[in-house]
Parts: structure tokens; sequence; C-alpha cells
């Protein structure tokens, strides 16, 4: 076993000021004990005033048993480095109440003590790749007549068409597939009896049944096991259960394209409009997760 010290860099753009370049407290919590220093480096202008920019640099450490094999090492990091970069910048969106851009995707960086070598680990800057543009044929939506719930669900499946995080495009699928699934009729009642008295009511059915019955009566999908996997996807990312790896967010990109083309099915179908080809594969998040660049000089 042995340590190995990484550096984190990025660029964020932030509401807030500090005066000049400034150490943070590192956290010392159980989760993150290896973080050994968190930098802020403000940008200014001509005139000595803060452009907003700042560069962030957060340095840690991490146990690397001998035997690890590099690729399943540098998964290890990266997933490391990413879960400390988003608590962080999470942390600032906190401490000023504003979002944080950033403007320069994270670069991990290590340097072996004694040499000029050095390791690093980029995450690709653009994480979505364009496919080829999709002809409209189905036209018949502009002759439509929305209702306000109608352009809610267009306008959260729009935005989790643009989203570049994978948590946040799925979490906007889901808002646009729970308003979609309400405007279906539910047979399937939902009675409570009172402990007390006895007395049975009736009571409307919950998101989740409302969900269930459009996947699996609606838009008649083979089996159970794909609504109890996006259902499961659901509940894990509102109560927190999820935890985001390397081999992780291409699995997540699969749920999410069942998520979505189940969006666009039931909107076909709500509205009267024919169905039409879907894509096979949607373009992932990204093709190469992670890129390892070394010098061995």
């Amino acid at each position: 076993m042995s340590t190995q010290i990484w550096d984190i860099e990025s660029v964020i753009i932030g509401s807030f000021i500090i005066d000049s370049v400034t150490e943070l407290r590192a956290s010392v919590s159980p989760k993150y004990p290896m973080i050994k220093k968190f930098l802020l480096n403000p940008e200014f202008d001509d005139k000595n005033k803060q452009t907003g920019k700042f560069t962030i640099i957060i340095t840690f450490k991490i146990d690397v048993k001998e035997d690890n094999k590099t690729k399943g090492l540098m998964a290890e990091i990266a997933d490391t480095g990413r879960d400390i970069f988003n608590t962080y910048i999470d942390m600032l969106a906190f401490l000023s109440v504003h979002p944080i851009y950033i403007i320069k995707q994270p670069v991990l960086r290590h340097n072996f003590p004694g040499t000029k070598k050095y390791k690093t680990i980029a995450f690709p800057s653009r994480q979505a790749n364009v496919r080829q543009p999709v002809l409209l044929k189905n036209t018949s939506i502009f002759t439509k007549e929305l209702e306000q719930k109608h352009r809610l669900i267009l306008k959260w499946l729009r935005r989790s068409l643009q989203e570049k995080d994978i948590i946040n495009s799925i979490l906007s699928s889901f808002i646009s597939l729970e308003i979609l699934a309400n405007q279906f009729i539910c047979n399937k009642k939902l009675c409570v009896k009172c402990e007390k008295c006895g007395y049975v009511k009736e009571s409307h059915p919950g998101t989740r049944i409302q969900v269930e019955n459009l996947l699996i009566n609606e838009l008649e999908y083979s089996n159970n096991e794909q609504f109890k996997k996006i259902w499961g996807l659901r509940n894990d990312i509102f109560h927190g259960n999820l935890k985001i790896t390397t081999e992780k967010i291409r699995n997540l990109n699969l749920m999410r394209q069942d998520i979505i083309f189940a969006i666009i099915n039931g909107m076909n179908k709500l509205l009267g409009i024919a169905f039409y080809k879907l894509p096979a594969v949607m373009p992932p998040f990204s093709d190469k997760f992670m890129v390892i660049h070394s010098k061995k000089n």
C-alpha cells in the first residue's frame, strides 16, 4: 500500500468575492479525510476588480494498492476526484446562494516524487455527442392545442435533453414522466382501512402506481422489470442512495434513454399523434469518460 498525492484544478465562475488567493479550511470529515488543501484564486481585471472567475485547486491523497491494475486504479482516482470536486462546488453554491458555472472541466494531476514524470486525468469538456440531424416527419404536434400540463411535460423534457449533468438530466425527465403519467386514467384503486373503526376509504393512486400504469398498460412494456429498474433509480436519486461511478454512468445513460423514449411515446399517445421511429440509441454523455496522459521523461 502506498499513498499518492493528486491535485484537482478547474476554473469556475461564481457570484462571491474573496480578497486574494485564499486557502480555505480543508475538510476533516470521515468521508474526505484525504483532502490536504483547498485553494481559490480570484481573477482581477485591469482596474483591480474581481471578474467573478476563480481558479480552484484541491489537493488530496489516496491510498493505492500495489497490485491494483492501472485501468481500475485510474477509474477509482477519477471517481474520488470527481466526487470531491462536485462536493466543494456544491458547498460554494450553498455559501453564495448562487449557481457555480464550470468553464474549464476539472483535470487531475499527479507528480511522481523526485522525478519529472506526471500523470493527468482529464474529463471531456463536452459531455454529449451531437448525432446526425433527425428528419422531422411528424409535424402534427404543431396543430394540436396544448394544455398547460402538456407544455410542462415538453418543457421538462427539453431540460432533460439539454442538461449536461446526467443526474440533473434524469431528474428533469422524471418530472416530465410523472406529469405525463397523471394525464392517463388509472383504474387501479387504492383502499385504506381505518384501524379504529374499520371504515374503508378509496384514495387516488400514488405516483408510483400511475407511472406503472403508463409504462405497463398504456405503453405496453413487455414486462414489469423495466418499470422496477426505472422506479428504483428514481428512489435511489431522491433518497440519496445513488453513488456515481465511472462504470455506472454508462448504465445511467441507458436508463435515461428508456425514460425519455417513454415520455415521447406517451405524449404521442396522449395527443393522438402517430408514433414515429425513434433512434436505436441516443447519444451518450461521453464516449471516453476520462482521458489519461502520462509524461515519462
